[in-house]
């Protein structure tokens, strides 16, 4: 079985003119499209998290870094309808039952909501006795 790590070199690099370098000391920092970016490794349970690497200062970083998708291990598809519910108004409960994830899961971080740009209002929850 070949490694993924082959395959990810013969892609081209147009994959990643959305990307750029966050290392503020790199020459190429904040500079999408400047050709200086690699795939070094994939990551997560499937392989499907590109690991980059910058080749003019040598840092690596994940393509979820600087993203809502940073610090979870949630899929891509859970976390963007978690954050629709959310904007929507629906409460914390309504939201996990939707979503199919425990409440701690949908309160688990502040930032979330400071990214998303959700306000704290529509995550309070409203439930009455």
């Amino acid at each position: 079985m070949a490694k993924r790590r082959g395959t990810d070199a013969a892609q081209p690099n147009d994959t990643l003119t959305t990307f750029a370098c966050p290392n503020e000391d790199c020459a190429n920092f904040n500079r999408f499209a400047a050709g200086n970016l690699s795939v070094c490794e994939r990551m997560g349970k499937d392989q499907h998290i590109r690991r980059l690497y910058c080749r003019t200062c040598g840092h690596r970083f994940s393509e979820r870094q600087g993203t809502l998708l940073q610090y979870t291990k949630l899929p891509e598809k859970t976390v963007v309808q978690i954050v629709k519910c959310l904007v929507h108004g629906c409460s914390i409960e309504a939201t996990a039952d939707i979503c199919e994830v425990t409440p701690r899961t949908v309160r688990w971080s502040p930032s979330w909501r400071k990214r998303a740009a959700v306000p704290k209002t529509s995550i309070a929850c409203n439930w009455r006795s």
